[in-house]
Order: C-alpha cells, then sequence, then structure tokens
C-alpha cells in the first residue's frame, strides 16, 4: 500500500505489491539500494517511493540541508536532503534524476516487527568491497546481503545478529517478506563484544509523514504510533554510561578509519 500524504491522496492510486510471505531473500531487492556519496565519505541508501531514498542522518553529516550524489553503476544523480531527524539517524533525499535509474525497487516500510530470531538481511556496501572493486561506481553494482537474525527491540531501535561495517550505514535491514524493519545506525562496543543496532522503520514512518513524503507500507515491522525515540545513542545523549558508541560511519573515500568511536555523555 502507498501511503501518501493526505492532501494528495486523492489523486493517487494505491496499490498493494507486498511480497508473499513464503518468500525469502529475493535477488530483485538488490536493485532497491544505492551508493549516496556525501563530500568525502559514503553509505548505503534505498528508494522508499520512485523518487526518494532513504538513508541514515550521520551519513550525510547530520546535515539537513545536505547535497550529495546518488550512484548506481554508470547513472549519477544529484540529491538533497528534504528530511534529517538527529536523534533518530534517519534521512530521506530527494533524487533530482530518479528516473534514469532503472529497475529500481521500491521497498515497503514494515508493519510490525517480526519475532525475535527471525531471518532479516542487511543490504549495503561496506568498504572492505570498495577496497576488492576500486571505485563506487563499480561497488554500486555490487552490494553485499548479509543473512542475520533479529535479536532484541526497544525503543525505536533493533539490534542485528550480525556484523555490520561502515558503508553499510544508511542501508535498510529487511524482513523475510521484503519489508524494512530499520535502516543502518551505530554500533555499541563493551567488554564482552560489540552490538550492532539498526533505528527501527517506525522512526522512518514518523520522518515521511512529518515531511508529506509517500512511502509504500508493507506487511510487518515497527507498528505505527509506536514510540520512536533512540535516546540520542547516535546524536549523543544526556545520559552517561561506560562504553564506547561505534558510530558506523560513512567510510571515507580516501581509506579514511573503518569505524569512528564515540563516547556519550
Amino acid at each position: 500500500m502507498l501511503v501518501m500524504p493526505v492532501a494528495y491522496a486523492a489523486n493517487t492510486t494505491t496499490t498493494n505489491n507486498a511480497i508473499p510471505a513464503e518468500l525469502t531473500f529475493h535477488e530483485d531487492w538488490l536493485n532497491g539500494v544505492v551508493v549516496i556519496a556525501y563530500e568525502n565519505q559514503y553509505g548505503t541508501g534505498f528508494w522508499i517511493n520512485p523518487t526518494h531514498v532513504a538513508t541514515a542522518a550521520h551519513v550525510v553529516g547530520f546535515n539537513g540541508n545536505a547535497s550529495v550524489e546518488v550512484i548506481r553503476g554508470s547513472v549519477r544523480s544529484s540529491g538533497r536532503v528534504v528530511a534529517l531527524d538527529r536523534e533518530t539517524d534517519v534521512a530521506i533525499i530527494y533524487v533530482q534524476n530518479a528516473a534514469a535509474f532503472d529497475n529500481k525497487h521500491v521497498f515497503p516500510i514494515a508493519r510490525s516487527m517480526p519475532e525475535p530470531t527471525s531471518t532479516i538481511y542487511v543490504i549495503g556496501y561496506p568498504s572492505e568491497l570498495l577496497q576488492l572493486l576500486g571505485s563506487l561506481e563499480a561497488l554500486s553494482e555490487h552490494p553485499r546481503v548479509l543473512e542475520s537474525s533479529l535479536t532484541w527491540s526497544a525503543n525505536g531501535l533493533i539490534e542485528l545478529g550480525g556484523i555490520t561495517d561502515a558503508g553499510n550505514s544508511g542501508g535498510p535491514v529487511v524482513d523475510y517478506s521484503g519489508n524494512v524493519i530499520g535502516v543502518v545506525s551505530f554500533a555499541l562496543r563493551g567488554p564482552a563484544g560489540t552490538l550492532y543496532f539498526a533505528s527501527s522503520a517506525g522512526n522512518l514512518k514518523q520522518l515521511c509523514e512529518e515531511h508529506n513524503i509517500a512511502y509504500e507500507e508493507g506487511t510487518s515491522g515497527i507498528i505505527p504510533g509506536e514510540d520512536p525515540v533512540v535516546a540520542g545513542a547516535v546524536a549523543g545523549a544526556a545520559a552517561s554510561f561506560a562504553m564506547d558508541v561505534v558510530v558506523l560511519a560513512a567510510v571515507g573515500l580516501l581509506g579514511a578509519s573503518l569505524l569512528v568511536h564515540r563516547r556519550r555523555r
């Protein structure tokens, strides 16, 4: 179901293109991601309607007026940030020449959260692949898929049961039906190891609705109306505790550090 602002709903044909629940990973989903290049760094973005892509706010430097390059193979387009929330680490980009991206896959945004231990997929462009392929154009045609599991969710965050890396930032976390349940955001490193998190689909939905941006509603993911508070995990929080926040920062194009370490304060 394509969800549009009320003012435009009367002129829009609503369709339901949800992928049947019995499917697992579908290769067409790979056509739904693009590289987002901003200044000397990049991250992952994904289509939420035919003209807009979503990504993490830190991929665009938390800049609500950022101009970016959207890349898929030989196709490049200018883009501009039209909506951004620092606390939930979500941003939406209008793609100026979106029609040039053929065969794009628009991801539906999930409606209800899968059960813990459910299979999920993280799609994106980790920096190690840039080192192998040599250019953003080549990288953008070969997104990586990580099959993982949903291990925890609360307060507008979901924990991923697998390792993500710089360059994956802003990429979609997808359930078995192809619905986006989150946007890759950050990691918490403690004595026992590192936990990897995404900002929930509920946060993305709220940002779309606040800015009258259309999105396709899917069949599973965050239930609408859930509190989208991320407690400033990426942007910084008032509370303090003894653990590093390892932001999965968009990796620098000239070989910058893979992870940016920040301490909450």
